[in-house]
């Protein structure tokens, strides 16, 4: 006796037994031979456009410096007619090139600085007193004498439980 593993029932489909299961529809919920998925999905060979610019600027062409004649692609040509013209002097091929080497990173600019300031003593008896009123393990705030009669007249937390 064959033993079929709990939960997965056995169809038959003509002379072909097969279970289901896991990963095994039946047959009659399968897709045909030839049927799509997606009847509507991309079309096969549509490509989109980022491969279009690709495979343009990936072709090769031929030009001619001086006598000689040499063979690059033509995103190789872009830019070195982009450099080119920001050597002769044209303003928009000279930012242009800047704009690029910027994207890749290649300026050499230092990092953006850093505008944060360090703590001071009293940012740290704000934060203090923030964490000691909203009932933080922390040890309460240290008062000095100059904040010491400004404090006196908010009620602290525990007089204002007492009020209530």
């Amino acid at each position: 006796m064959l033993k079929r593993p709990r939960g997965a029932a056995s169809q038959s489909n003509g002379d072909h037994n097969f279970s289901v299961g896991y990963g095994k529809p039946p047959a009659h919920t399968q897709f045909k031979r030839g049927q799509s998925g997606n009847p509507k999905g991309r079309r096969k060979g549509q490509r989109n456009v980022r491969t279009v610019v690709e495979e343009a600027l990936n072709q090769r062409i031929r030009i001619r410096e001086g006598d000689r004649t040499r063979s690059l692609t033509k995103l190789d040509g872009v830019i070195l007619t982009m450099i080119t013209g920001a050597l002769k002097g044209d303003a928009k091929a000279l930012a242009s090139l800047i704009a690029f080497m910027r994207s890749l990173g290649m300026t050499g600019e230092p990092p953006a600085a850093n505008d944060q300031k360090p703590f001071t003593a009293d940012d740290e008896s704000l934060i203090a007193d923030f964490l000691w009123r909203q009932g933080s393990e922390a040890q309460p705030p240290t008062e000095r004498e100059d904040k010491a009669d400004d404090k006196a007249a908010v009620p602290t937390p525990t007089d204002q439980s007492t009020k209530s």
